[in-house]
């Protein structure tokens, strides 16, 4: 499968913006910017000019960071808009698909929805601990599925797929399209399939995040990384000036030394916190099952989960009631917070 064969045409045709050049120790009226700033925040952070029209400093750094290739990365603004660029390269509205798992990540559906891509669910086999169901996707794949999309760990209910499964799927779709495989929850789980599957398939594209293991959220650092063809068409899509300054720093500051320590030390002190939290919540009555885990939320199910939130609320916490996923009635998402944070909810949900 040539991988120029599943890009929309509007795309291939598409002519990409040329952004104002920038040449050391010329002064840019090129680009009109302004010479004023009215800060003193963006006076001294230069934000009356321009970013670089794209973050390279970032993309060498997450390169060193996950040992590959600069040329298989593309910074994005979290991994949420990496999956509105892959739907806008790879699905023409109106004749496309793309293929989920549910219950899975909304924002998949939510970007195919904006662009009308029709969305195809093989559900997961709630029954057999929500296992991909690989005869069903045999019968349900064809040539307009363009993108398979795969979150493992999984959101909402925080396991991860088999790799042989993930693998079967990549099989599967070879003839047709993309698989994306999201590891927004990577370093809380094993990471070696995000590696493996990039060397084994050309038709893959993986989704990483610093929002979670980093603690960047606020910064909307994401990366999409994929064979350089790939990454290539996804950048003739993307705007250009899409990261900001300040944003940069901040990405730039955690992809140290320093930082990727701190960082590894706060998933351990999460993978710690969450089996707390986890025992913690069986001994109470109306908690039923605890989801195994390789995330940094547990998914519960309750007895009534709007009444199980309520209580929460009323200790000063909110959760996420995810009833409305198909097999998921009466389950709830809690994030793992710090000590002080899971024991103050435990003492407000013992206290009813």
């Amino acid at each position: 499968m040539k991988i120029k064969n599943l890009v929309r045409s509007e795309v291939l045709a598409l002519k990409p913006y040329v952004p104002a050049k920038k040449v050391k120790n010329k002064i840019r009226l090129n680009a009109n910017e302004s010479p004023y700033t009215v800060t003193d925040f963006a006076a001294s952070n230069t934000l009356n000019l321009y970013p670089d029209a794209r973050p390279d400093e970032i993309r060498k750094r997450i390169a060193d960071y996950l040992n590959i290739n600069e040329d298989c990365c593309v910074v994005t603004r979290g991994s949420t808009e990496a999956i509105d660029l892959l739907i806008r390269t790879f699905c023409s509205p109106g004749v496309d698909e793309i293929i989920i798992f549910p219950p899975t990540f909304e924002m998949y559906q939510f970007y195919a929805a904006i662009q009308g891509i029709k969305v195809t669910p093989v559900h997961l086999m709630s029954d057999h601990q929500y296992a991909i169901d690989i005869e069903l996707l045999q019968k349900t794949v064809s040539n307009k599925s363009k993108l398979t999309f795969i979150c493992s760990p999984s959101n909402p209910t925080g396991h991860p797929f088999e790799k042989e499964a993930i693998y079967s799927v990549c099989q599967e779709v070879s003839d047709s399209g993309l698989v994306v495989l999201d590891g927004a929850y990577a370093e809380f789980s094993d990471l070696n399939i995000y590696q493996d599957i990039l060397q084994d398939f050309d038709n893959v594209v993986v989704l990483r995040t610093l929002s979670k293991a980093f603690g960047l959220a606020g910064s909307r650092c994401g990366m999409l990384i994929a064979k350089p063809e790939i990454c290539q068409f996804i950048m003739r899509v993307m705007p250009p000036y899409s990261f900001s300054k300040p944003a940069e720093k901040s990405v730039l500051d955690a992809l140290t030394n320093l930082g990727i320590k701190r960082s590894q030390e706060n998933i351990e002190k999460t993978i710690q916190e969450r089996q707390i939290l986890k025992d913690n919540l069986l001994r109470l009555d109306y908690v039923s099952k605890v989801f195994p885990s390789e995330t940094n939320f547990l998914l519960v199910r309750v007895s009534d989960a709007v009444k199980f939130c309520n209580i929460a609320r009323e200790s000063g916490f909110l959760l996420r009631d995810m009833s409305y996923h198909p097999t998921l009635e009466n389950c709830v998402r809690i994030t793992v917070g710090d000590q002080h944070q899971n024991q103050q909810l435990i003492n407000g949900l013992k206290n009813e």
